[in-house]
């Protein structure tokens, strides 16, 4: 005579089964946390950071670069990374890194307007001097 599987003590034993694999994913992961904590823009502390980037289609994007004296805003596609412009203002630097270290940095597009601008006034500023000047 044979006999039907009990199917209460078969999801039991499964549901305690789920509950001490994700008792020990839990556990690994309480252990490995400040280990694996990976910061937005990187570490802080380093030479090169990530400040944003942006996606302009598949697989390609710009990104933001911070490096010692200066930004780097570089266009990134599946073969290549291209330097598109070189920031080296320091008014516009200090501008960009307090945004960053704010709650809510400013867009891809608030910095490209910001340094549109400033390269306007600049040349507007080059060309009244030349104006001005006598022959």
């Amino acid at each position: 005579m044979s006999t039907a599987p009990d199917l209460t003590m078969a999801a039991i034993k499964m549901v305690m089964a789920l509950g001490v694999v994700l008792l020990m994913v839990w556990g690994l992961y309480r252990l490995t946390k400040g280990k694996l904590a990976v910061l937005p823009g990187g570490n802080p502390n380093k030479m090169m950071q990530v400040m944003e980037s942006q996606y302009v289609g598949v697989k390609k994007s710009i990104a933001m670069v911070k490096i010692p004296g200066s930004v780097l805003v570089l266009g990134v596609g599946t073969d290549s990374v291209r330097l598109l412009t070189q920031i080296d203002d320091p008014e516009v630097l200090r501008t960009i890194t307090t945004e960053a270290q704010t709650d809510r940095p400013a867009s891809f597009k608030e910095h490209l307007q910001r340094l549109t601008n400033s390269k306007n006034r600049k040349h507007a500023h080059v060309e009244n001097d030349r104006a001005v000047t006598p022959l």
